[in-house]
């Protein structure tokens, strides 16, 4: 009974509007960071920039800390930022995403904070996207070594009706100065996707890689991820004031270290997550939404270590139900939007300590506010 209060009361205090926030596609069970690879909201732009041509002329926030840790759904991280049309062309600048920023693992190091989203589209019968990702720091302490940082990424997108595709990358992002001065950390990354709408259902394919480089007391560890996701997602309208989105992927990752520790050299996963999720209009200022996801048939790990002894292991996947709700407070053009639900193993998690232990007791929440005009 008290975890069902604390849900109400999360609620009655969070709000996710139609199209813009992090919150919302939370709520939806939808990837927050690039967003959606089928749910249309604002947030898709930093998956295909070409979506600046069709979410334009709005302001969004999202609350939360501005340090330079890394978000996440427990600990939101504040951003925000301003999109505006230009007869046939539509611009933004957006303030501090965190996206591909490894600070995570950046220890020691001067982390990636202060970045800046620069984005410039047309619409020319097919729609064309760009962003610019900028972000720099240093630390200079008299008697002390020099740390700095300094990061540049691209997003390229075209939309040209039904098909989508899009590619981000980081040019150069470098890391110098640790726990010494010669210490170094470079980061990289692609990724690259396209997509197609048949008969209204969205088939998708996603290619992620990511990795760094990390040379401490010249001593230097190799890591690198690559995702596969491969799709299909649809939107049901139930009726004029209520929808349905459902979505099923199968998604293989393997994560590699080198040199291999005796805990750790690669891991796999291959899953299966089925995503059922809802919205509806209760009132004309108050929408609700919700959704639950969980892998089936396919929900597969295996680790490998330097030994062959009890350091591989092949398992399944534990605690991968997640469940998430929002809402939307609507002010007029002005929005307020929310979510709270449990914060459990990412579905494309491939590390150990990303397979959270879900339970009410960990509460993920997040808020936004955004004005369209």
């Amino acid at each position: 009974m008290k975890k069902q209060i604390l849900i109400a009361t999360g609620l009655a205090v969070l709000s996710t509007s139609a199209f813009a926030s992090k919150a919302r596609l939370e709520a939806l069970g939808q990837n927050d960071d690039r967003g959606s690879f089928y749910v249309e909201d604002a947030r898709n732009i930093f998956r295909n920039a070409s979506k600046v041509n069709t979410f334009k002329n709005y302001i969004v926030t999202e609350w939360g800390t501005d340090n330079a840790a890394a978000d996440t759904a427990a600990a939101p991280h504040a951003e925000g930022g301003f999109f505006r049309e230009m007869g046939s062309f539509a611009y933004g600048l957006y303030l501090g995403s965190d996206i591909d920023s490894e600070n995570a693992n950046r220890t020691n190091y001067q982390a990636q904070d202060n970045d800046l989203d620069l984005f410039f589209g047309g619409d020319m019968g097919v729609q064309w996207g760009a962003r610019l990702h900028y972000a720099s720091g240093k630390n200079e302490t008299t008697g002390t070594f020099k740390k700095e940082h300094s990061n540049l990424g691209l997003g390229l997108g075209m939309t040209m009706g039904d098909i989508e595709a899009y590619a981000n990358m980081i040019l150069s992002d470098e890391s110098k100065g640790g726990a010494s001065a010669g210490d170094k950390f470079e980061a990289n990354g692609l990724n690259i996707g396209a997509a197609y709408n048949f008969a209204g259902n969205k088939f998708f394919v996603d290619y992620d890689k990511s990795g760094y480089d990390n040379t401490v007391s010249a001593v230097k560890t190799e890591n690198e991820l690559t995702t596969l996701t491969v799709g299909v997602g649809r939107i049901h309208e139930v009726s004029s004031t209520a929808r349905l989105n459902m979505d099923v992927a199968y998604v293989a990752s393997t994560e590699k270290v080198k040199p291999a520790s005796a805990t750790f050299g690669e891991i796999k996963n291959s899953t299966l997550p089925v995503t059922l999720g809802f919205e509806a209009d209760a009132t004309s200022w108050l929408v609700l939404r919700g959704s639950v996801s969980q892998n089936v048939f396919i929900n597969n790990r295996e680790v490998k270590g330097a030994t062959t002894t009890t350091n591989n292991v092949k398992s399944t996947n534990t605690n991968t139900t997640d469940v998430t709700a929002g809402a939307t407070l609507n002010f007029g053009k002005l929005k307020v939007d929310g979510s709270i639900g449990t914060t459990g193993a990412s579905r494309t998690a491939a590390t150990a300590a990303e397979q959270g232990v879900l339970s009410l007791d960990n509460m993920m929440t997040r808020v936004g506010v955004h004005y369209w005009f």
